[in-house]
Order: structure tokens, then sequence, then C-alpha cells
């Protein structure tokens, strides 16, 4: 059963269930949350958050890090990804694609089966990256062009400090397999 939370917002509400005709029931427990969402006033907050102009991902600015202008985290235990929103400077298709394959070089090389690595840090000329991978996660990240290597460790240090405080509000630890 897959349906709009209702008329006046663009949430969908996907009901999955083993039975191959009912139709009813799941239709019955989406009125249900509904009603359960619009009396709390979630309903309206997940509309307003809907609404947000966002290309996705984390805003960086919460994070205090300004030489940063892009990262991704992924947890080595969780099959789940962290990354931050597209500044600017990356949200021309040319300039994402640019900073796709800087992204797809850094994983390729830090997986490279025959000569695998740890840590890559370069100077580009429009940025600096780093790739570091740990035994609890894997972090890809993205500095002005002139950040030097001393700097980006102690913004890579603060960020991993941020996202492990914050952890749980990014991840889900703990989710029921079927």
């Amino acid at each position: 059963h897959v349906s709009y939370l209702s008329d006046d917002c663009q949430a969908c509400l996907l009901l999955l269930s083993v039975e191959p005709n009912v139709f009813f029931t799941p239709s019955d427990a989406k009125r249900r949350i509904t009603d359960k969402l619009r009396s709390t006033k979630c309903l309206e907050a997940i509309s307003k958050e809907i609404e947000k102009p966002t290309n996705g991902g984390l805003n960086l600015s919460i994070i205090g890090i300004p030489q940063l202008r892009h990262f991704l985290y992924k947890p080595k235990t969780a099959a789940q990804l962290l990354c931050s929103e597209l500044v600017p400077l990356y949200t021309s298709l040319n300039e994402f694609e640019r900073l796709e394959g800087i992204y797809c070089d850094l994983l390729h090389r830090i997986h490279n089966n025959s000569r695998p690595l740890k840590l890559i840090f370069e100077v580009h000329e429009r940025e600096v990256v780093l790739a570091w991978v740990t035994a609890a996660y894997e972090l890809y990240a993205v500095f002005e062009p002139f950040v030097d290597m001393c700097t980006v460790i102690k913004h890579v240090d603060k960020l991993i400090k941020w996202i492990e405080k914050e952890y749980d509000v990014f991840f889900i630890r703990n989710h029921p397999t079927f």
C-alpha cells in the first residue's frame, strides 16, 4: 500500500504485507497513522521539512569547520552513509561530476586489492582531499584548496568527534531485519 500521508503533505507512506490480497487493512492503518500524526502536529512538521530547500545532506555550518566543503562518512557497522550538503561550488552538474570523480578515485585507491591504503591526503588545484579508513569507519573529506595537512588533521578530528557525539541522530544502531 503506497500513498501520500494526506492531500496537504507530500510525504509517502509505504506499508508492506505478506498477504497478497489485502487492501483495506493497510488502508485503515494509514488512516490511523495519519490521524495520529495530525493530532500530534507531526504531519505539519513533516510537511515543513519536505518544503525546506536542501540537496539532501547535512548543513556544514552546524559543525563549525569553515574550510570543510564536503564529506562522506560510512560507519563499518552499518550499511548507512552520512554526507554533507553540496556547497555552491559543487552544485552545477559539471562540478558535481568532478567531485564525484574525486570520490570515486579515492574509493578505488583505498580499496585497491593489490595495494589497499588506509590514508590518502592530496592537494589538488581546487581542493584538498582526504580519505581515511579505520576499523570503525571510512571518511572522505574535501577542504578549501590552501588548507595544510596539520589543519586538515585537526579538522578531521573535530568532525569525527562531532559525528560520534551525534551518532544516534544520524544512524540507526538497531533495526529489525525481515
